[in-house]
Parts: C-alpha cells; sequence; structure tokens
C-alpha cells in the first residue's frame, strides 16, 4: 500500500515539473516609443564626469518628454 502511494505522489510531482517547466516565458512587450528613442547616456565611473553625466541625463529626460508629449493624442 505504500508503494502505491508513494508511486502516486511521485507521479503527481512529475506532471506538476513538467507542466511547471514546460511552459515558456512570455515574450517582453516593446513599446513603440522605446524601439526608437536614444540609449540613456551612460553611467560614469570617475566622480569627474559626474557634471557631464547630470547635463547629459536632464537633456534626455527633455527630450523624452518633448518625444511623448509630440506622440500624445
Amino acid at each position: 500500500m505504500r508503494i502505491v502511494i508513494l508511486l502516486v505522489v511521485a507521479a503527481m510531482l512529475g506532471m506538476i515539473l513538467v507542466q511547471w517547466l514546460g511552459h515558456k516565458p512570455p515574450l517582453p512587450v516593446a513599446a513603440s516609443e522605446t524601439t526608437d528613442s536614444a540609449a540613456p547616456p551612460a553611467i560614469p565611473t570617475r566622480p569627474e564626469d559626474l557634471k557631464k553625466f547630470n547635463k547629459d541625463i536632464n537633456q534626455f529626460m527633455q527630450d523624452a518628454a518633448r518625444r511623448r508629449q509630440e506622440n500624445a493624442p
């Protein structure tokens, strides 16, 4: 009797694992505004580059906001 219960539990676990591992992750959805936009500026590795990065990221954000504003209905 114990062997039958063990076999049933093992079969159930096997079916659960097959279903769980058989699912493929959903494809990422690319928004239309992110596909053609410019890449954000690279993160600085030296402290001296921080001011330039601050200007670059501000410009990037303003450009992205302007593009969103132009594409808004």
